[in-house]
């Protein structure tokens, strides 16, 4: 008998859940339709075939609309009027809306948590009965177009103290010829992030742009931009930019000397230490000479400290690594930068770990879109996903603002 319930309890959970779906979309539906008649009853001032002198217009029947809703596709009953001053709109659907924005919200928050338009559009369908394409999905995210478009041009001026900068490499798809449809051919791009550590102690996204590549010419233009919107050192003023960090990348290096050449610069230590790598002549040297490098930082608190503890580990592997050893050497003394700055705020600029928890998360997005489809579709979910990690998870509603027809 047991054996006989656990085979048919699949079924009967699918049904119950099929049911209750099912009325409760029926619910919903009654709701908006009664609610849209009592709309319709206060407009006009007169219950239906009353003759009154308060009367403003004439019921003229139905519309018939379909929403696409978190209930699934409601069948909807618009009431519509005549002989009035101007027609009776529903303030419970917009005008030219087919979905409702909490629908839309849900699939910002799909987006956000990685996954793709293909497959946002296939849950929507099987779990809500919602019919969606790619296409929807993405023209849905257009709409959050006007607010990233503002988040680029808000003004930085005070607000940040360090300022984190790297590159994520991606594709994207170029435009599609004209009268061709469909993706162009996939191209290499890049992602230049501004990460930013505001003066009460919070961390957050300052900007984005997707370039073709992380040249100087790209990175000069990005920070002149970020420069220009207010992010730069101000002497005499306390709450300033006061220190970058990066990873050391060549052209981005070149571009930090033309837009910020007076604000002190931290090359990321991690970093630092991995190069020794790429110099090594003997491979299994590269775990113990790799590590005593690393505890020249360890508790350091002086920069004597740090020159005596550099020249005991010259000594010893000097001999034996001399090319890892001189490209460990050549800039040693910018690495130290970090010890002019109070004792509580050395760690978090060492390296540059905390724009790589957002690249992380990056990440995991990319490997599952692939190729974006274009390079504003790269941008919609970089937006996204900073919205998902500054709200701890997927953005609410009070975060997402949409741009609405009237």
């Amino acid at each position: 008998m047991r054996a006989s319930l656990s085979l048919v309890a699949p079924v009967l959970q699918e049904r119950f859940h099929h049911d209750l779906l099912g009325k409760v979309k029926s619910l919903v539906e009654a709701a908006f339709n009664a609610v849209m008649q009592q709309e319709q009853l206060v407009f006009l001032g007169c219950l239906p075939y009353e003759r009154s002198a308060q009367r403003r217009g004439h019921r003229n029947g139905y519309q018939h609309r379909f929403l696409e809703s978190c209930w699934g596709t409601l069948s909807l009953q618009v009431p519509r009027s005549r002989n009035t001053a101007s027609p009776f709109r529903s303030v419970l659907i917009d005008r030219y809306r087919r979905r409702r924005r909490q629908l839309e919200e849900l699939i910002c928050h799909l987006v956000a948590a990685g996954l793709s338009h293909r497959k946002v559009a296939r849950m929507a369908e099987e779990l809500l009965g919602v019919r969606l394409s790619p296409q929807s999905v993405s023209a849905i995210l257009a709409e959050l177009d006007e607010e990233i478009a503002g988040f680029h041009r808000r003004a930085l001026r005070g607000r940040y103290r360090t300022v984190y900068l790297d590159g994520k490499h991606g594709k994207s798809c170029f435009p599609a010829r004209r009268g061709r449809r469909g993706r162009g051919k996939k191209k290499e791009a890049v992602l230049l992030l501004a990460w930013g550590g505001t003066h009460d102690g919070k961390e957050e996204l300052i900007d984005y742009r997707v370039v073709p590549s992380e040249s100087e010419e790209h990175w000069q233009a990005f920070l002149t931009d970020l420069e220009a919107r207010g992010l730069r050192r101000e002497p005499g003023e306390t709450e300033t930019l006061r220190l970058l960090v990066s990873d050391g990348d060549g052209g981005l290096e070149a571009a930090r000397l033309m837009v910020y050449p007076r604000v002190p610069y931290q090359p990321c230590i991690f970093h630092k230490l991995q190069a020794i790598a790429g110099h090594l002549e003997n491979r299994s040297h590269r775990r113990a000479l790799m590590g005593e490098a690393g505890d020249i930082y360890r508790d350091l608190r002086t920069v004597p400290q740090a020159r005596a503890r550099l020249q005991r580990w010259r000594r010893r592997w000097l001999s034996l690594e001399p090319e890892a050893v001189r490209c460990f050497c050549a800039d040693f003394e910018a690495t130290l930068v970090y010890l002019s700055l109070p004792q509580r705020e050395r760690p978090r600029v060492k390296t540059s770990n905390p724009i790589e928890r957002f690249i992380k998360e990056l990440n995991r997005k990319i490997k599952e879109v692939g190729v974006f489809p274009s390079d504003r579709s790269w941008e919609r979910m970089t937006f996204l996903t900073w919205h998902y990690l500054e709200s701890g998870g997927y953005p609410n509603s009070s975060q997402l603002h949409f741009t609405h027809d009237s």
